[in-house]
């Protein structure tokens, strides 16, 4: 049979006796709630273990994580969005169609998507002068005595045909003995004894490439005779520049030239013909988009471990586990799903496809819908909720620190002081209002 509310019209004793005989009744009902008893009995071994202070400092570190989280999110997010000025996106680097020409270092100064046509016509060289090829063993027929100058510095090289003990020097000894003295100097030349098939000739080259960086060889050369001639001239490289149908011509004394005024260096290596065009720096982009799954991961285990904390925590954790991307997508981007939901990155699968369809991935990543946009938008998303919405659930704060039960927020149907609080004008805990005990009393028994 329902209860109907008790009323306290008329006389004030009968009111406060009334309240007594309802604050009576109303304990004995809520001594036979089992959601009551259960939450008495897990509340005492609770405040036996942890005190309302240490209650509410685990709140406030859950909460700090759970920020710091989500803003390493967002930031390995906003690396790969194209509309980060800074980001891996828009980090221009130049390619070289063809390597063995020259190869191209640096970055544009300026977004420019121009392909350029580097044609090498010659390569900058330094002076090389060879000597005439003796055989290694056999002894030298005359002592040396030359001097190798550059037009600034000149070493005069002096080297005996007999040894201290009174033996005789081998050509390869009086080489190498030659060699020594001219690289100890300060000539700008570098000298070495080359051996193949039992035959050893001094060669001597520049230290500088281009025209002008000349050095000369004359004297007694002895098993060096020959390494007066020259074998290869210092000359300047000299390439051209094509872009929008326009050629310009250069000549550079060596072959790291800068490519005009665009920012890049090239390295040039034989004559020929590569273009240079202007690209993402794959292997910074391969290195963000690793970044992002890292910490894509690190927040959704995060929230996981965590989803009973309160109803914001459970809600970005199903947004979390959605909408990420296609398969095929993801796929593309060396992304695959595992069976808990963090992603799996292959870095060499990314490279392989970036560099087969690179429009199509730069899109996947950081165009309208990518993948960046979609996991800063959860991350922001995850950031704009309030902090009583992540601790407000099952923690041991709500339940000593603030009073209130199990099932107050998730589902307040089952709390039956939520139920009185709903109608009482005092608070929950005031049983002035006989029409809400009323209530609760058919609620409970």
């Amino acid at each position: 049979m329902a209860i109907s509310g008790i009323s306290s019209y008329g006389l004030n004793s009968l009111y406060g006796y009334q309240s007594s005989i309802n604050s009576l009744r109303l304990t004995q009902a809520l001594s036979r709630n089992p959601k009551l008893n259960q939450y008495q009995s897990s509340r005492s071994s609770s405040a036996s273990s942890i005190t309302q202070k240490a209650a509410r400092n685990a709140d406030l570190s859950f909460v700090k994580e759970y920020s710091s989280k989500m803003t390493n999110l967002m930031n390995a997010a906003n690396e790969l969005k194209s509309s980060n000025k800074n980001g891996a996106m828009s980090d221009l680097s130049m390619a070289s169609s063809n390597t063995d020409v020259a190869s191209v270092s640096g970055k544009l100064l300026v977004k420019n998507d121009k392909e350029y046509t580097l044609d090498v016509a010659q390569i900058a060289q330094a002076q090389m002068n060879v000597s005439e090829g003796v055989k290694a063993a056999d002894y030298a027929g005359s002592a040396m005595d030359f001097t190798v100058g550059d037009g600034k510095n000149s070493v005069n090289v002096q080297v005996s045909a007999v040894k201290a003990n009174g033996g005789s020097k081998t050509n390869a000894q009086m080489l190498k003995e030659a060699a020594e003295q001219i690289n100890k100097s300060k000539v700008g030349v570098t000298a070495s004894v080359v051996e193949k098939d039992g035959v050893a000739s001094l060669q001597l080259e520049g230290k500088e490439t281009g025209a002008g960086k000349e050095f000369t060889v004359s004297g007694e050369l002895g098993a060096a005779a020959g390494a007066e001639n020259v074998k290869t001239e210092a000359v300047n490289a000299k390439y051209s520049v094509t872009e929008g149908g326009h050629t310009t011509e250069y000549e550079a004394a060596t072959n790291n030239v800068s490519i005009g005024y665009y920012g890049v260096t090239a390295q040039l290596k034989k004559e020929g013909q590569t273009t240079l065009s202007a690209g993402v720096d794959s292997e910074r982009v391969a290195s963000a988009v690793g970044d992002l799954v890292n910490a894509y991961n690190s927040s959704l285990k995060y929230l996981n471990d965590n989803y009973d904390r309160g109803s914001a925590v459970e809600r970005q954790l199903k947004n979390f586990l959605t909408g990420i991307g296609s398969e095929q997508s993801l796929k593309q981007l060396g992304i695959s799903v595992n069976k808990d939901g963090t992603l799996d990155y292959s870095k060499s699968t990314f490279e392989k496809n970036m560099a087969k369809n690179p429009s199509m991935t730069k899109e996947l990543i950081s165009g309208m819908g990518g993948i960046a946009d979609r996991l800063f938008n959860k991350a922001s998303s995850a950031m704009n909720v309030s902090s009583s919405s992540l601790i407000n659930g099952r923690s041991s704060a709500n339940s000593s620190a603030s009073g209130s039960y199990p099932g107050s927020v998730k589902n307040p149907e089952t709390n039956p002081y939520s139920v009185l609080g709903m109608y009482s004008r005092g608070g929950a805990y005031n049983m002035s209002n006989y029409y809400a005990v009323g209530m609760m009393m058919n609620y409970l028994i």
